[in-house]
């Protein structure tokens, strides 16, 4: 109770801080502002915390916004209405992303680029499909708006979110803590450079020192050879730091932007799509660089795997989900279990097949961390009454967040099932 208090406070604080800066950007003619910064915090508390704890943060973010939206010179109506779709189009993207996640997953495992595009897609679309609602009701209300309102609200509320995602995504897949993504002098050493390059762009004439050439090419070059290196922690960090320079600098009406369209909004849309652009090229990089370290690590595991299986015949390969012990086949099990209509989705029923239980031996294995491969002989059960003499072998992979497995089956059997196993015996299953 305690920590909900204290998160709580520090939320609204920060809230109301970043909510009476954003104030000071609006514009008459359009009704809203130009930049908003609370998108971001609100976007991220939904991202981290369950559902059960939304109407907390929402209440608490509604209220505090139409707090500052009368304090700051709005109609007690006009802050409502911005507050009531704030709290509709954040949770919808954040929902949006939930439900699509493992579906996008599947549908394109081998795309890696095209997924990262279709989420941004879908956070573009519920973002302007907001704005472009808001616009609706503001004009059915008596309120006249600009048509330009609608990339207006929608790039204030986009740029910063979309910055956000790479940390916010790692933050809740990766099993590593938040220290070791971004340990290392690497990680320092990127994240200081670009920095003080985007300082110095944005704050600086440097653009009159450089003759011949476009400091934001220079920057942007940077900043996409970034996200090689960096970890999503680490990327999504330098994102939000990126955003922060590029508009602060634009607001106060410094920087490549304002130089090129010495008109503060026209200058701020540009900075903004800007920074749109650049945070869709860096995730679609992090994220093709961390296809292909996965798919380095699943084929270094399968080699360990078929290696083991060298001396057995047929098998299958699995994923291994843990904690809740769901198996996913790489391969058909026909072979394995004869007979079943459905595959084998958990790790509890494939024991449920053997005649000797193996899962207190692997829960000491997978509690303990000590060694990466686990191994168990069996003897299955199948349908057609057969007995099948199989090896078991389930690898864990640094920094990924399952386990791969295998099952393989020998082609004779090589002891009686009555045999004790190596568990049975007091010795530990694993190498």
């Amino acid at each position: 109770m305690t920590r909900t208090i204290l998160r709580w406070v520090l939320f609204s604080g920060l809230y109301s801080l970043l909510a009476l800066l954003s104030f000071y950007s609006r514009d008459a003619w359009s009704l809203s502002t130009t930049l908003w910064f609370p998108a971001s915090l609100l976007f991220a508390v939904l991202w981290l915390t369950p559902m059960r704890d939304w109407p907390l943060w929402l209440a608490t973010a509604g209220l505090l916004h139409i707090f500052v939206g009368v304090w700051m010179g709005r109609p007690l109506a006009l802050a409502s209405l911005f507050a009531v779709f704030d709290l509709a189009v954040f949770p919808l993207g954040v929902i949006a992303f939930r439900y699509s996640t493992p579906l996008l997953r599947r549908a394109l495992a081998s795309h890696p680029i095209a997924r990262e595009l279709a989420w941004i897609a879908l956070l573009m679309l519920c973002t302007f499909c907001g704005s472009a609602l808001l616009s609706v009701c503001l004009l059915l209300a008596g309120y006249l708006v600009a048509p330009l309102h609608l990339i207006s609200w929608a790039l204030a509320a986009l740029t910063g979110v979309i910055s956000l995602l790479p940390f916010l995504r790692e933050q809740r897949e990766s099993p590593l803590t938040l220290r070791q993504s971004l340990s290392g002098w690497q990680t320092a050493a990127i994240l200081t450079a670009n920095f003080v390059l985007q300082t110095l762009i944005f704050f600086t004439p440097l653009g009159l020192w450089v003759q011949g050439v476009t400091p934001l090419m220079i920057q942007l070059t940077l900043l996409l050879l970034s996200a090689f290196v960096l970890s999503g922690r680490g990327l999504g960090i330098l994102l939000m730091v990126q955003y922060l320079i590029v508009v602060l600098a634009t607001q106060y009406r410094v920087g490549p932007f304002f130089s090129q369209t010495p008109a503060l909004v026209p200058a701020m849309w540009q900075a903004q799509w800007y920074l749109v652009f650049a945070a869709m090229l860096a995730s679609c990089l992090h994220q093709y660089q961390a296809w292909m370290r996965h798919q380095l690590l699943q084929a270094d595991g399968t080699d360990v795997l078929m290696s083991r299986f060298a001396r057995t015949g047929s098998g299958a390969l699995f994923r291994l989900e843990m904690p809740e012990g769901t198996l996913r086949w790489q391969s058909s099990t026909a072979a394995l279990f004869p007979g079943e209509q459905q595959t084998l989705g958990t790790l509890a029923l494939l024991e449920a097949h053997c005649d000797t239980p193996f899962m207190s031996c692997f829960q000491r294995w997978y509690a303990t961390q000590s060694e990466p491969l686990f191994e168990q002989e069996l003897w299955m059960q199948q349908l057609n009454g057969q007995q099948a003499h199989c090896l078991l072998a389930i690898l864990r992979v640094s920094g990924e967040p399952w386990l791969t497995g295998g099952l393989s089956q020998y082609p004779h059997r090589t002891h009686h099932p009555d045999a004790p196993t190596a568990c049975d015996e007091g010795s530990p299953a694993y190498r």
